[in-house]
């Protein structure tokens, strides 16, 4: 379902803009029948409403010299809710973690992990993660493939 916020034409320019960011005004304008500036005015409007929330490159971690890949399941002790938060601080200033997102069920948070090699992301999860106030349990599996991966959403 679309939302009534949007139009057929913000929607033309959210899929032009998923498949190249980088895409030049002009030939973004071109690609749905709009001026250049109607269409800077209206991915503005989407930055501004929220609908977009950021452009940027998709960095390949690998070429960086980032050879693991992890999810970490992490437990945390959410009786005590001061821990809770502070472990949600602490997370989100640790830059091996590119993705972290509150779950239902049995664990509490699931973690996206970059590390040079097993030896530092081993040394990450023991000594920063489990080190974090309230953090009960985490458990790693280590991504082998990367078989799809889509800044897109479907539609």
């Amino acid at each position: 379902m679309i939302p009534a916020s949007l139009d057929n034409t913000d929607l033309k320019i959210l899929r032009e803009l998923q498949k190249d960011g980088r895409i030049a005004w002009v030939e973004l304008a071109e690609r749905i029948s709009l001026s250049a500036s109607a269409c800077q005015r209206r991915v503005q409007s989407l930055l501004d409403r929220g609908v977009i929330e950021r452009i940027s490159a998709q960095v390949n971690p690998e070429a960086l010299g980032y050879e693991v890949q992890a999810y970490v399941s992490v437990k945390v002790d959410r009786q005590d809710v001061a821990r809770a938060r502070k472990f949600r601080n602490l997370i989100g200033k640790c830059p091996e973690v590119i993705a972290c997102h509150m779950l239902t069920g049995e664990i509490d948070y699931l973690l996206l992990v970059v590390a040079r090699d097993l030896r530092s992301f081993g040394q990450f999860v023991e000594e920063k993660i489990l080190g974090m106030p309230g953090v009960k349990d985490a458990s790693s599996s280590i991504v082998l493939d990367r078989v799809r991966l889509s800044a897109s959403l479907p539609g």
